[in-house]
């Protein structure tokens, strides 16, 4: 969101160090919504769907509109959950700017090597650095469960490059689903004029709870929930 909140990350192809925790046993399918603002103006808004299609079997559904990022954004990865671990299988993204528009498809191949296309065509990768398995609604799970600073990489278009997420630990937020503790992850980007901020809450099961970019100490994009539902449920806690 996620993913669905920063451009490089929306449309990134990643590769996540595996030191991760173990994760929950089971996922939890939610829909969840999103409202981003601009320089305090609204600016668009966005939704992210767990959906579970069967035994282990999941699906991640993003979709949006963000003035700062493009016209719209369309997502859908699918993975296997099992023992705790998540097991990539293919994902699909369309990102349309205001001039272009990027289709990225990952998928594994017939050798179990996984490749990943932009506007139909193959991108190139190598045996030291092989193009990545992870899409950006996995990084945002991951990084909602991670209690500790993870380095991570991901490629946009053909560049790569590493980044640290670092926990600053716990925060209290005010938000439309009322009062809630958050652990905060900051980007260490290779641009120190840009700092992502990202907040994620243990209570919702590690949700993205709220976003905040900006460039040269100056705010650029606020993303912040406003709804949740979980599916196993009647009504939105």
């Amino acid at each position: 969101m996620q993913t669905l909140f920063l451009r490089p990350v929306i449309g990134a192809l990643l590769t996540l160090a595996l030191a991760f925790p173990a994760l929950a046993e089971t996922l939890r399918p939610f829909t969840a919504t999103y409202q981003a603002s601009s320089s305090g103006l609204p600016c668009g808004k966005g939704k992210l769907t767990l959906t579970q299609l069967g035994p282990d079997h999941y699906r991640y559904d993003a979709s949006g509109k963000i003035c700062v990022l493009g016209r719209g954004l369309s997502h859908s990865s699918e993975f296997l959950y099992r023992d705790g671990k998540i097991q990539p299988l293919h994902y699909q993204s369309k990102l349309k700017g205001l001039f272009s528009t990027r289709n990225l498809a990952g998928s594994f191949d017939d050798s179990q090597r996984f490749t990943v296309s932009l506007n139909d065509e193959e991108l190139p990768d190598s045996d030291e650095f092989p193009r990545a398995q992870w899409e950006p609604t996995l990084l945002v799970y991951l990084l909602g469960q991670a209690r500790q600073s993870e380095q991570l990489s991901y490629t946009w278009g053909e560049e790569t490059r590493d980044y640290l997420f670092e926990h600053k630990g716990t925060d209290i937020l005010e938000t439309d689903l009322g009062e809630l503790p958050a652990h905060l992850m900051v980007q260490d980007h290779l641009h120190k004029d840009r700092v992502a901020r990202f907040w994620f809450s243990p209570e919702l099961n590690g949700l993205l709870v709220k976003a905040k970019i900006s460039r040269l100490g100056v705010p650029w994009l606020h993303i912040e929930i406003n709804e949740v539902f979980w599916h196993d449920e009647e009504t939105t806690p």
